[in-house]
């Protein structure tokens, strides 16, 4: 897919899986006709490698959110995170076909535990030839409390019409 900096848009992204719901999910995306982007991580039980493949299968993009997704592991070092994340682009490739090129940081960004690394880890992610991806909109379905469909939906639909892809 391409990038029209003339058009709004709005990316859908779903972290942390394969999970129970990527089923749910994945009905719901087909039945909209809507395309998605995954940021997996490592789960290699049967169920989850063959949601990998049914993600690619369906024309959605699949990305890397880290093996382990264990953030004092990851966050380490640069080459504890490099090692995590290479093991994670041999899952994905091996499972579905796709050499991943885009990843997003677990905790966001710049976060409590990446913080003293993360230009060095963007650097390298980069110089290997990876795109990271962050978010600038969370429906707050990942905070600690339990957001309703309608507080997902208000969350999202309002902000983000005043928002633009910088």
């Amino acid at each position: 897919w391409r990038i029209n900096p003339e058009e709004h848009a709005v990316y859908l992204t779903f972290d942390d899986g394969p999970s129970e719901r990527t089923v749910e999910i994945l009905e719901i995306l087909r039945e909209k006709d809507v395309k998605a982007t995954f940021f997996v991580i490592g789960r290699t039980d049967e169920d989850s490698l063959n949601l990998m493949k049914e993600i690619v299968e369906e024309g959605h993009a699949i990305a890397m959110h880290t093996y382990s997704h264990r953030y004092t592991d990851i966050y380490a070092s640069v080459e504890d995170y490099l090692a995590d994340m290479y093991k994670l682009f041999v899952l994905i490739r091996d499972t579905t076909g796709v050499e991943p090129s885009i990843f997003r940081f677990p905790g966001g960004s710049i976060n409590g535990y990446n913080k003293g690394v993360y230009q060095q880890l963007e650097a390298e992610m980069l110089r290997r030839g990876f795109v990271p991806y962050g978010w600038n909109l969370s429906s707050g379905d990942a905070s600690g409390t339990k957001a309703s469909a309608a507080q997902s939906i208000n969350n999202v639909v309002g902000p983000a019409k005043k928002l633009d892809r910088g």
